[in-house]
């Protein structure tokens, strides 16, 4: 399961409470200075059923004075908020904590609709730096926004140059059900490689693929599919389709797709694996070729 860091603008009850629930603040309950802490804790498939939730943390606070303006979530340096007992950690502390759930994470997502969210830039610089892969989102506020994602005039733009992938979306959930397209859960390093070149170049023949998509109410999947023209591409691994049952099965569930109207463009393991950027093209202008459905 991919995890995820959530950048963005801190806030009391903020868009990461809505999405993982109270858990968002457990990190703390060992131990409530926080003098001891090493690492975050992960969240399993907390956010939306997809990625693993691996920070940022927030101290339990109802009354919000440790997730207010340059707590990022967990207080002041070390200053008494609330009251004499509520001494929270230091910021040196939180910095390196989240600076290393970004290290573990696979990808990185921020929420960028503040043009104060000086934690959050710094946050994507550093992903940047360690090759992390970025979506940088916003809302389309305006024809005039300093968040739009696509213009290069925005206020933001340096921010969002960072980004692997730029999206806009009303809110930070339906933004991340984009991130869920961007980052599906793939079977095998072949067609992660497929999906990482496919994503990198975007030939607009095969504009729409969809991976993992299910047939005949999910009997089969076929490795990534063109739905709406019944194009589909199967990658044939050795170690799956190697056996004679293996073989045999697959034919039969090919003849099956063609008789329903669909056309199978097939590469094996070893193209994908010596070339996939090149497997791509192939399949874009191949599919070019075929009548819509």
């Amino acid at each position: 399961m991919p995890s995820i860091y959530l950048a963005g603008k801190i806030g009391k009850d903020d868009w990461r409470h809505e999405l993982t629930g109270w858990a968002l603040r457990q990190a703390w309950q060992d131990d409530s200075e926080g003098e001891s802490l090493e690492s975050w804790p992960v969240l399993k498939r907390s956010i939306l059923d997809t990625f693993d939730y691996v920070g940022p943390y927030f101290i339990s606070d109802d009354h919000g004075c440790g997730h207010g303006e340059g707590t990022h979530g967990c207080g002041t340096d070390g200053r008494l908020l609330c009251s004499p007992d509520d001494d929270y950690p230091k910021r040196p502390q939180v910095r390196d904590l989240c600076l290393a759930a970004i290290d573990t994470a696979d990808i990185v997502f921020a929420w960028l609709d503040e043009l104060t969210a000086y934690g959050t830039l710094v946050e994507i610089g550093y992903a940047k730096g360690r090759g992390k892969p970025i979506v940088v989102a916003a809302p389309r506020l305006s024809d005039a926004s300093p968040y739009l994602p696509d213009d290069p005039s925005a206020e933001m733009w340096f921010a969002f140059s960072c980004a692997t992938h730029r999206v806009a979306a009303p809110t930070p959930r339906e933004a991340l059900k984009q991130v869920v397209e961007l980052f599906p859960t793939l079977e095998s390093p072949i067609e992660e490689a497929f999906w990482r070149a496919y994503r990198e170049s975007g030939p607009q023949e095969l504009h729409g693929l969809k991976p993992q998509h299910p047939v005949f109410g999910g009997r089969y999947r076929l490795d990534f599919a063109l739905p709406e023209r019944k194009i589909g591409i199967e990658l044939d691994g050795y170690t799956w389709h190697s056996s004679p049952e293996a073989f045999t099965r697959d034919r039969a569930r090919e003849r099956e797709l063609e008789l329903a109207g669909w056309r199978i463009i097939r590469f094996s393991g070893s193209e994908i694996t010596k070339n996939a950027a090149d497997c791509v093209r192939q399949a874009a202008k191949l599919a070019a070729l075929v009548a819509p459905a």
